[in-house]
């Protein structure tokens, strides 16, 4: 049985059982336990995204831009400018999500949680392209 991975729209969304395992845990360590409603957002300057789970919400709820949604590595990303986060906060509120702005201002910056969080993952980074989680 050959498995295809699903689609969204034109969107491909690999099977979830196939994302890498350091990703996910990766994005554990950064979220912590959280419930199915518990959608989070990192931003970084002009910058923002979602990853994972959380992206494909994005992409089922919000008007987002097809060009910010990528597989990186077999798992989904949805990157957009920081400017939208207060709307698509507010639209997935709406829905019953609880959205959780993490801000990755660099790697000393912003409270000791974001500082530990930053040293992990540079959002910048992705908008550049580069891997992140």
């Amino acid at each position: 049985m050959t498995r295809t991975p699903g689609a969204l729209g034109r969107l491909p969304i690999p099977d979830p059982r196939t994302w890498p395992d350091g990703v996910r845990e990766r994005f554990h360590e950064l979220t912590g336990d959280c419930s199915p409603l518990d959608v989070f957002i990192f931003t970084s300057g002009p910058a923002a995204s979602m990853y994972l789970q959380d992206a494909i919400t994005g992409v089922g709820i919000l008007e987002v831009d097809p060009s910010g949604f990528h597989v990186e590595d077999g798992y989904p990303a949805l990157h957009f400018p920081s400017n939208d986060v207060e709307e698509y906060s507010r639209r997935l509120s709406v829905c019953g999500y609880s959205v959780r702005v993490v801000e990755m201002a660099g790697q000393n910056a912003g409270s000791a949680a974001n500082r530990a969080r930053a040293a992990v993952v540079n959002i910048a980074s992705a908008r550049r392209g580069r891997r992140v989680l």
